[in-house]
């Protein structure tokens, strides 16, 4: 989802700056030693060999963590990264053993706007009720659900609290995030 217009960054500054190398830093990467049992998905085996598994995200917050506290701190922990994107991962001797996240960044804990995990019946039914394709379904999945999607407002867990009293679908929006 963010990487399109990433991409585009890094061709305007080639262009810009031919000389100057580029570093990427995938957010992959710290789940990339996941270990089987935690990065295999529940899919036949044709699946998992054309790359269709877990591969988590928020991986940069997580090493910049770890390379804080040092792994020896982390010996078992699970770390959260709460934002608008939302995440956690256990975490064994400052490695990645398991995280919420999935193939894409849309699975997992609740979001500000992505769902997180749904059951996949939920997704063919609503495919076959309005009609949907694909992107149809991820645009859903990645902009109209989450916070915005149960509180009809916002996606801003600020303004959530701030309105909870008096708004219903906004303290459903909480509740459903803290639970």
């Amino acid at each position: 989802m963010h990487l399109p217009a990433e991409l585009d960054i890094v061709d305007a500054a080639a262009r810009a700056y031919p000389d100057v190398p580029q570093v990427a830093c995938f957010d992959t990467a710290f789940h990339a030693r996941l270990p089987d049992v935690a990065r295999r998905l529940p899919i036949d085996g044709w699946a998992d060999e054309a790359g269709v598994r877990r591969y988590g995200f928020h991986g940069l917050s997580y090493e910049y963590v770890v390379s804080r506290l040092g792994g020896e701190a982390l010996d078992q922990a699970v770390l959260a990264h709460l934002g608008s994107g939302a995440s956690m991962a256990a975490v064994h001797g400052g490695r990645s053993i398991d995280t919420t996240m999935g193939m894409s960044p849309t699975g997992g804990l609740m979001m500000g706007t992505r769902a997180g995990d749904l059951d996949p019946g939920a997704l063919v039914y609503l495919m076959d009720a309005k009609k949907w394709g694909a992107r149809e379904v991820e645009h859903f999945v990645n902009h109209e659900c989450g916070l915005l999607g149960v509180s009809g407002t916002a996606a801003d867990m600020e303004k959530l609290l701030a309105k909870r009293g008096q708004d219903p679908q906004a303290r459903l929006a909480v509740d459903l995030f803290v639970y």
